[in-house]
């Protein structure tokens, strides 16, 4: 019979796997991780002409791992705020790493604390709280979104993904 052993390499391996995934998980109140290299901008000049009272609201509810709804859609060029309402005991990870990117940012708010982050590619929203986010549709396209407790891969998503899609603007004449 073989004696086990400990092999002093796979330890020293699992070791530094472990202090990875410890330092890739999510704290509470943590936004701004996953942050891509640019993030869209537009001009303070039009952000002062927006009226967010009269914006499109797009809702979204997060209850037992399950986005609603789990297509967004979005059209280019036009300002919304996305609120994020987290319905589970546990907190969610809502990342969507180019959709963030491809989005200008104004404003964010989590649990009722506006964050200085603009330029994300991830947002916490704690458990039973919400999330809301005034933004502009900069850039059309299709974007995936997932439900991940890893900052580092949505492979560790236990959610369902959604796609928000950002309808190109098309001219009038």
């Amino acid at each position: 019979m073989k004696a086990w052993r400990v092999n002093p390499t796979r330890s020293a391996l699992l070791a530094a796997v472990a202090l990875l995934l410890a330092g890739c998980t999510v704290t509470p109140d943590m936004v701004g991780f996953l942050a891509p290299s640019s993030c869209a901008k537009i001009e303070q000049k039009a952000v002062k002409f927006i009226n967010w009272t009269k914006v499109p609201v797009v809702n979204v509810r997060i209850r037992q791992n399950e986005y609603l709804p789990m297509v967004i859609r979005l059209r280019q060029g036009w300002p919304y705020v996305i609120r994020i309402l987290n319905r589970d005991d546990y907190g969610h990870v809502f990342q969507a790493n180019t959709f963030f990117s491809r989005v200008a940012v104004i404003k964010t708010t989590i649990a009722g604390k506006v964050k200085e982050e603009t330029c994300y590619g991830a947002i916490y929203i704690p458990a039973q709280q919400t999330a809301e986010l005034k933004l502009v549709a900069v850039v059309d396209g299709y974007y995936d979104y997932v439900d991940s407790y890893l900052s580092i891969s949505s492979a560790f998503s236990p959610g369902r993904n959604g796609v928000i899609i950002i309808e190109e603007r098309t001219p009038r004449i």
